[in-house]
Formats: C-alpha cells, sequence, structure tokens
C-alpha cells in the first residue's frame, strides 16, 4: 500500500471508530458490531505502528467519554486510561513475562472515581469524562449507590477508580418496569449515574465495583485491594496464578462471565508491584503495567429464513436476518441485524437455507458471526422497495453500501421522519404512534410534518375510525396543541436532517440562545459554516445541514409558522423566589406545560423544589385528577398534604 493511501485508511479508520464510539458510548446505539470495532482498531493500530501517523483523535491513543454539560467538570489526579487489548492469550503471556501478576474482570459499566477525606469520610465522584483528565462531578448521585460506603476506616485522604454497574438481574427487573427498555446494563449504569433525578438513582440498585487504588499506595496492589475489602468496598474479583506455566490458562477457566453477576467484557492481567509498575510508564492511551483479554464470543449454528428489510427516516432500507430460533445465554433469538449490504456481502450472506453462526454482543445484542458457503445464490436484496414497490438502489454511505428507495414520496420515508418528529425528544406529540401515524398516512391526511397541525380539520372522519373515539381524539388533538409551544433544538431535531442529532441540535440553539430568527439569519447569510466553532460540528454535518437549508429553506420557515418558540433565556430572566422553601411533587398529566420537565422547570425558576415521591417533607402534590386513587394522592392525603391543581399553581404564582 503507497504512502498515501495508508495515511487516507488511517484517517478513515480513525473517523469511523470515532463516530461507532460515539453511537456506543453516549447514545447506546452501536453502530457496528463489537467484532467489526475490534477489527477496524486491530487494523489502525497496526496500520499506525508500520507507518508512525497517528491522528489526534486516535482511538489507539485517547480514551473516548463524554461530557454531560448540566454536570460540573473535574479534573481527575492522573489521567484515567484505558487497557491494551488482545484476544490473543500468548500475547498476554509475552506481556507478563516472569512478574508477578494477578487477573480480574473487566467490568462493563461506567468507570468512576471516588475520594474520602481524611476524616474516612466520602466526598466526591467523578466520572471519567473526555479524555480520562475531565471528568463529571456525580457526588450527589454516588450517595445512593448502595455498596459504596459513606463512611471508612481510614485516617487519610483516599482515593478509588473502579466501575459502576448493575447486575444482571437488577437490569432485568428495571427493564419490567419502564417504557422503554435499556439494550444493556451498561447504558443503563451510565444513564441513572448521569440523571440529575436523585429519586432514579435512589430506586435503581447501582454498585461500585473498585479495581484500584490510586492513593495512598501499597507496595503491591492486591495488598491494597485486600485492605479495601477490609474496609467495606465491594473488590473486583480476581485471582492469582498458580504456576508461571499455566497461570494465564488457569485464570481465563476459572474467571468466565457466567461466574460473575455483574456485566463483564473480559479479563485484565495487572502487575501486582506498584513500583514497577509506574517504572513501565504510559502511552496516551493505556498504562503499560496491565493488559485486557478479550473474549471470543460463543457462537451457535442454525438456519437462515429469510431478510425482512425496514426503512428509517432517510429511506434507508435495513436487513434483518430472520433465522429458525435457538437458545442462547437463556433466551430464544430468532432475528439479527445485518446492518447494511456492505455486512451482508462480507459476511456472504446468500440464500435461505444457509447456516449461519449466531452470538450475543455482551450477551444481549444477537449478531451475526460467519455463514457456511452455499452453492446456491437467490436474490436478497429487493429491486423494489417492499414498502411503494418503486425501484431501489444501492449508494455509498461512509464507505458501506446500503439500499435505498429512490421514491421521494415513499411513505415508508414518511413514516420513518413522521415518526421520528413526534418522539419525546422532538415535538413530543403523546399519542400519535406509528401504527396512528401510518393509518393518517394511508388516508391522505399526512404528508408533511405541518400536515400534523391540521389534522383537526379531519375530526370528524376520525371520530368514526376503527379504534378511535370522541375521547382519544380529544386527547390527540389536545396534544398536539400543546406541542405548538417548543423550542428551536425539539425543532431542529424532529427535521431529520441528515447527521443533525440531538446534542447537535442543542448546541445550535444553544449558539443563537435558543431564538428561531437569530437562527434563520444565521443560515441566511453565513450559512452552517457559522456554527463549525461548536463541539462536532465538521465538514459532513455542515455540508448536510447546508443542502437540506437550501432545499427545504421555504418549508422550514412554514413549518415554523405552527409554533411558539420558548427561549432558556426568557425562562432564566424570570426567576424569581416566590417559591422559595416549597418542595412539591408533579404527577400526571400536563395541561398547561409541555410536559412535566417544564412545569418543574418553572417550579425551580420562581425559587422551588422538585422531588420524586412524596414525604412528609413536601409542601405540595400537583396533579389535575385531585380525586385520583393514585398511591401518591393516597399518601398525600394521609399526610394531609395539599394537592392542587395545574390551576391553582398559577394561581399561587401570579398572587
Amino acid at each position: 500500500m503507497e504512502g498515501i493511501n495508508i495515511a487516507e485508511r488511517v484517517r478513515e479508520l480513525t473517523n469511523q471508530l470515532h463516530k461507532a464510539s460515539i453511537a456506543y458510548y453516549k447514545y447506546d446505539n452501536p453502530i457496528m458490531t463489537d467484532k467489526h470495532y475490534d477489527e477496524l482498531y486491530d487494523e489502525l493500530e497496526k496500520l499506525e505502528n508500520e507507518s508512525g501517523i497517528v491522528l489526534s483523535d486516535s482511538p489507539t491513543h485517547y480514551v473516548q467519554g463524554y461530557i454531560i454539560d448540566e454536570l460540573k467538570k473535574v479534573k481527575h489526579t492522573k489521567p484515567m486510561l484505558s487497557a491494551k487489548k488482545t484476544k490473543d492469550s500468548n500475547e498476554i503471556k509475552a506481556f507478563l513475562k516472569d512478574y508477578d501478576w494477578y487477573c480480574s474482570y473487566k467490568m462493563d459499566g461506567l468507570t468512576l472515581v471516588v475520594r474520602y477525606n481524611e476524616n474516612g469520610e466520602f466526598v466526591q465522584g467523578i466520572t471519567r469524562g473526555t479524555n480520562g483528565i475531565i471528568g463529571e462531578d456525580v457526588t450527589e448521585q454516588c450517595r445512593f449507590i448502595k455498596n459504596l460506603p459513606m463512611k471508612i476506616p481510614c485516617s487519610q485522604p483516599l482515593e478509588l477508580r473502579g466501575e459502576c454497574v448493575v447486575s444482571y438481574d437488577e437490569f432485568n427487573r428495571i427493564n419490567k418496569e419502564v417504557s422503554e427498555p435499556f439494550k444493556h446494563p451498561r447504558g443503563l449504569a451510565g444513564g441513572t449515574l448521569r440523571t440529575l433525578d436523585l429519586n432514579i438513582v435512589r430506586d435503581r440498585n447501582l454498585a461500585f465495583i473498585v479495581f484500584e487504588l490510586v492513593s495512598p499506595t501499597f507496595t503491591h496492589k492486591l495488598e491494597g485491594l485486600e485492605a479495601l475489602d477490609k474496609m467495606g468496598f465491594e473488590t473486583v474479583q480476581r485471582c492469582k496464578p498458580k504456576s508461571k506455566e499455566t497461570g494465564v490458562e488457569d485464570c481465563v477457566e476459572a474467571m468466565q462471565p457466567e461466574f460473575c453477576k455483574y456485566p463483564v467484557d473480559g479479563l485484565i492481567f495487572e502487575l501486582d508491584n506498584t513500583e514497577l509498575s509506574k517504572s513501565l510508564g504510559a502511552t496516551s492511551h493505556h498504562e503499560n503495567c496491565r493488559m485486557a483479554l478479550k473474549w471470543q464470543d460463543d457462537t451457535y449454528p442454525t438456519t437462515l429464513k429469510y431478510v425482512d428489510w425496514t426503512m428509517g427516516k432517510f429511506g434507508t432500507l435495513t436487513p434483518t436476518a430472520v433465522f429458525e430460533p435457538i437458545e442462547i445465554d437463556g433466551s430464544i433469538v430468532e432475528r439479527a441485524s445485518l446492518h447494511n449490504i456492505s455486512v451482508m456481502k462480507d459476511l456472504g450472506v446468500k440464500s435461505s437455507g444457509q447456516t449461519v453462526y449466531v452470538y450475543k454482543s455482551n450477551m444481549i445484542i444477537p449478531q451475526i458471526d460467519s455463514v457456511e458457503p452455499i452453492n446456491k445464490e437467490e436474490k436478497l436484496i429487493p429491486n423494489k422497495c417492499p414498502i411503494c414497490g418503486q425501484p431501489t438502489k444501492i449508494v455509498k454511505d461512509n464507505n458501506s453500501e446500503v439500499l435505498v428507495c429512490t421514491n421521494d414520496n415513499c411513505n415508508g420515508k414518511l413514516l420513518g421522519k413522521l415518526s421520528h418528529a413526534v418522539s419525546r425528544d422532538a415535538l413530543n406529540i403523546d399519542g400519535l404512534s406509528e401504527a396512528t401515524i401510518e393509518k393518517f398516512i394511508n388516508l391522505g391526511w399526512l404528508n408533511s410534518i405541518q400536515d400534523i397541525y391540521h389534522l383537526f380539520d379531519h375530526e370528524n372522519e376520525m371520530k368514526v375510525l376503527e379504534g378511535f373515539g370522541k375521547k382519544s381524539v380529544e386527547k390527540l388533538l389536545n396534544s398536539i396543541e400543546k406541542s405548538r409551544k417548543t423550542s428551536l433544538e425539539r425543532f431542529l431535531y424532529s427535521l431529520s436532517i441528515p447527521l443533525l442529532g440531538k446534542s447537535a441540535s442543542m448546541m445550535i440553539a444553544d449558539s443563537v440562545d435558543y431564538d428561531f430568527n437569530a437562527f434563520i439569519s444565521k443560515m441566511t447569510f453565513k450559512g452552517a459554516e457559522y456554527f463549525r466553532y461548536l463541539p462536532g460540528v465538521g465538514d459532513a454535518l455542515i455540508t448536510s445541514l447546508n443542502a437540506y437549508w437550501k432545499k427545504h429553506y421555504s418549508d422550514i420557515l412554514q413549518l415554523a409558522n405552527e409554533f411558539t418558540f420558548e427561549t432558556q433565556k426568557s425562562i432564566m430572566s424570570e426567576t424569581t423566589n416566590e417559591l422559595e422553601n416549597k418542595t412539591f411533587v408533579i404527577t400526571g398529566s400536563v395541561n398547561h406545560y409541555q410536559n412535566r420537565d417544564a412545569l418543574k422547570a418553572d417550579i425551580e425558576a420562581h425559587g422551588g423544589k422538585v422531588v420524586g415521591s412524596v414525604s412528609s417533607k413536601v409542601n405540595y402534590l400537583i396533579n389535575n385528577d385531585i380525586n385520583s386513587t393514585s398511591s401518591k394522592n393516597k399518601k398525600a392525603k394521609s399526610l394531609n398534604i395539599p394537592i392542587i391543581s395545574e390551576d391553582q399553581f398559577l394561581s399561587m404564582l401570579n398572587n
């Protein structure tokens, strides 16, 4: 490979891995399999070593992670680095040499630092954060971690590193209670620890598993972990080799993932001597005193039945392999995403009846590892859209081939866009489900987002539809009307502009003080280039935003006429102390506010406080259904806590 091609490939791999890391860690929405990520990572590391070309944001040299803006930023006492990874046990043996070492589980959660003062009192908790240098202060959230002691028998300052995790039992319990189940315990642990609602943290059994004593140091790390055991901490499970010759194999056998109640994604082999570890130094990505052994996933053979094609909001048709049901890790699996055309071709998926080998990534997400070659080949990639029947074509998207429908008016594209537009993080229209949207599209009532705000023209027709009635129609139309009061970031996110996600929408809105007219002005006179200074806004997003603006400028202005835009600036300017020292609980649906979060923000803007459960310390329960027999209403009545409606609350503010 010529030098220029190596440089291009290094840049391409760096970008791919960076995007995959953001999707995986920040949004808990993987865009590639773990296996594919590891293959790309290994290829990049090999090319970097051979060529000496290492980009500034290379994932092999800098740890990935993300700051949550709402949380205070804190600098770590020393960089929180990763561990070099391998799947080859012989590489582990070569690394360990004749040193004294031990093996522990590589926990799969959110890395966390905790600190104690000289009196043995817990004082701070910090997440890993961006590049392992700046983290997020989650001190108050840590106070609700069930196994994290708040006071320990120690007379000097203490700093620990570990992993915030949830057990599989807790993961399954919580998923039965939430409307949108979490995909993996890692996402549940991270999302819970970062939430600003401490009631959520309290009600979930987070655990903190210590894997390192940062200070004070012991001569041997195992001694430090044993001392922490005696102080009441839960330290990582570990194994000491009994034999130099078979130690690695013995530890691997003794430390299988099923022996741990928490999610793990490998093993850490760590040198025990502290001074030796320091002398070996570190790269900007990992310390040279440890190495991670990533497990090979167990695969299970089954038979491919067919490939199912579904459409996303941008018109991309995504293939899903449907195979004979098979039990993996205690559950029945019969579907696995094939992601795109490139993945299908790379795997060699060609025909029904083909033997496919399936595994569960992180014991949760079904993936196809490989397929057995087959002589026959059938047409698995449709040349006509399964939704509208119009021609499809294969196009390039970030160096991958994807299948798209060529019909701009395809109902599948429209369904995806409208379903996204009404979602909770966009326009937040309650009651307008995907099935309802599809029904209205087929009736010819919906052809754009703007048509949603004219559904009242079909009110009488709606009331006679099967599954609809007077009350349900009124509730839906009221929800649509409530959504007319929105914010710029929700509006932008609702448009399904390629590459413009929730975070970028929020940053762009914030940069113009959430002022729609200011956004229009910037785009009209300077274009998306104006927003380049914002984190994460690069060439691809700028190009996409400009293209969308050029094509849909008049549509954006017309759609905006349906809304009244709120601004954070106006809320902050109205901050008063009218509700100072008053504590509220909110339950049930709201009428005057866009949602309960908006009501909560207004209470806090006027000096009040909102908590999640009713207790003797609460002053008011806000519930528009004052006569409800809900548990919160019953408890409020038993404690003689006033139950007020939104109207009564607003009167309280206006008096």
